[in-house]
């Protein structure tokens, strides 16, 4: 396995359930023309432990941040982690297909950084504040359980500290209540929510226990240039 060829730092996650099937899957996924690099690799069920792994791009190369899995399952434990820590896993019994399947998510993914980048308005604002006993990941990506206070919270709603003069902590990545996942979560409700840093290399580094704890109130992020969406013309 050592004469496989990866990039280091920049590549999706690859794995087979034969050395000889990963071989022939590295060599087409990095072959001219399709050039797609691979980071690391892995043989057998995608487990957990290759999440993880697939992970670590998350900040440099979020679109690298990815599984892609040659005529093998993915347990139910692999599945929900990478739900939970936005690693994008793609399965398909054929190379060429999950080629094509990667070059779309590529094309999506530019398309949502794009969009992300324009859409500064956060309406309505929301207050969450944190709950005790639900903490599940400190720092990037910050996991923890909220009550919403006021307003509503959608995925990609910004949030900051407003008693640390509104320092930014991230996005609302991913949202869950009653154990299913959810686009938004209303005043009153209860909900896990997952929140990244908007840019790694620029944003402070936030850790829940340090910049803010349990107890305390968080709020939409809202840019100067769009509080001009809310005066009348």
């Amino acid at each position: 396995m050592t004469r496989l060829t990866t990039k280091e730092g920049e590549g999706v996650y690859a794995i087979a359930s034969t050395l000889m099937s990963l071989r022939g899957f590295v060599e087409g996924l990095t072959s001219p023309g399709v050039d797609i690099p691979v980071s690391a690799f892995g043989l057998g069920l995608v487990t957990p432990g290759d999440i993880r792994k697939a992970s670590t791009l998350l900040q440099t190369k979020p679109q690298f941040a990815t599984v892609l899995a040659f005529q093998v399952e993915v347990t139910p434990e692999a599945s929900k982690l990478a739900e939970i820590l936005g690693v994008k896993v793609i399965c398909g019994d054929s190379v060429e297909h999950l080629c094509q399947q990667f070059n779309e998510y590529i094309r999506e993914h530019q398309g949502e950084a794009e969009a992300e980048s324009d859409d500064e308005t956060v309406f309505p604002c929301c207050v969450v504040r944190v709950l005790p006993n639900c903490v599940f990941n400190k720092e990037d990506p910050i996991l923890l359980g909220a009550y919403v206070v006021e307003g509503l919270v959608r995925v990609g709603t910004p949030l900051c500290i407003p008693h640390r003069a509104f320092m930014n902590i991230g996005r609302v990545a991913w949202l869950e209540k009653d154990q299913q996942p959810v686009e938004v979560a209303k005043q009153g409700e209860k909900v896990i929510i997952k929140i990244v840093a908007a840019d790694p290399k620029t944003q402070q580094r936030v850790m829940l226990g340090r910049e803010f704890h349990v107890g305390d109130f968080l709020v939409s992020r809202i840019s100067r240039r769009s509080i001009y969406h809310f005066i009348p013309s």
